[in-house]
């Protein structure tokens, strides 16, 4: 595959990818590296893992399991496959055939078409082939036109409400990500959001960070994903919402993923007991779905359960 590229849509894999697990997410990536290298399917013989993801034979027969059951990789007669790649590789094939194909016959009919003007010196062609490519220059004038008027317009004042967010947000371990966190914020004010509403979700945060010890540590969320995520969400309060419910309607699968997301976070930190009974595991008031609370219970058990586990000497 030397030479050739494929392209990455880094907010589809963030979204795609959200439910994973680091180890799992590195996993997923550097298998979808090696079906694009190879362009045929993988055996998914754990031995051929192993050496894939560098770790042992029983490690890459656990990450295989949480793969296809994630829905990331498919299974076929002891063979491993990904949709996206499949169709990314097929499209690319199809249209390498097509360059071939105008080359063996684009320059047979371009001389011909060469000699036919020159012949006939037709002006009536010349014209019509001028014409054409003002009408395809006006085409695309009026086009972008079309799509700056349908773009909305980020609302004055995003520079100072960026600034009061940034002074809200809690600090990192790491610099503030300027440039990445003004480009989400920008995103979220087109998206709806307002900037008291993003501000106060910040300082909420910021506040929960110093509450359980966190502020200041890596533990603290990325300013870039955190908007990217719209975990002001999370903190926003509408009338008599509880702490946590969204202040726009989600879809059921976000929803479902927003769900999910608290009840990890729950898990993952006992300390979540601010939040309201509507979205608490195992409270009497919760209307989060038991499939979801158990799957949220398991996700963490696995984290904790592969962190306590001594790595084999020939793991990564």
């Amino acid at each position: 595959m030397k030479g050739e590229f494929y392209k990455m849509d880094y907010e589809a894999w963030d979204e795609g990818t959200d439910e994973l697990t680091l180890e799992q997410e590195a996993a997923y990536l550097r298998l979808c590296h090696q079906l694009y290298r190879r362009k045929a399917a993988i055996p998914s013989a754990p031995a051929t893992l192993a050496r894939i993801w560098r770790c042992h034979p029983n490690k890459a027969r656990k990450l295989l399991a949480d793969l296809i059951a994630a829905g990331k990789i498919v299974e076929t007669h002891g063979h491993l496959t990904n949709t996206r790649v499949t169709r990314e590789l097929d499209e690319r094939e199809t249209k390498r055939t097509h360059k071939v194909d105008a080359g063996h016959t684009g320059g047979t009919r371009t001389q011909e078409n060469r000699r036919k003007l020159l012949k006939t010196n037709d002006a009536d062609e010349a014209d019509a082939q001028a014409e054409n490519k003002q009408n395809q220059a006006e085409k695309e004038i009026e086009g972008e036109k079309k799509r700056e008027e349908s773009t909305p317009v980020v609302p004055k004042g995003t520079q100072t409400g960026f600034e009061r967010f940034r002074a809200a947000y809690p600090p990192k371990h790491v610099s503030f990500p300027t440039q990445q966190a003004r480009k989400r914020y920008d995103q979220a004010i087109k998206g709806g959001a307002t900037h008291d509403e993003i501000e106060a979700g910040a300082k909420a945060y910021a506040a929960e960070q110093i509450r359980i010890g966190k502020s200041g540590t890596e533990f603290v969320k990325s300013a870039d994903s955190w908007l990217y995520q719209r975990r002001w969400l999370d903190f926003a309060q509408q009338g008599s919402d509880p702490p946590g419910a969204s202040t726009t309607k989600l879809n059921p699968a976000q929803d479902r993923r927003h769900r999910l997301r608290l009840a990890i976070d729950h898990f993952r930190d006992e300390w979540r007991q601010g939040t309201d009974e509507q979205y608490r595991p195992g409270t009497a008031g919760c209307t989060t779905l038991p499939q979801i609370v158990e799957e949220a219970r398991a996700s963490v058990a696995a984290e904790r359960l592969l962190t306590s586990q001594p790595q084999p000497a020939n793991a990564a």
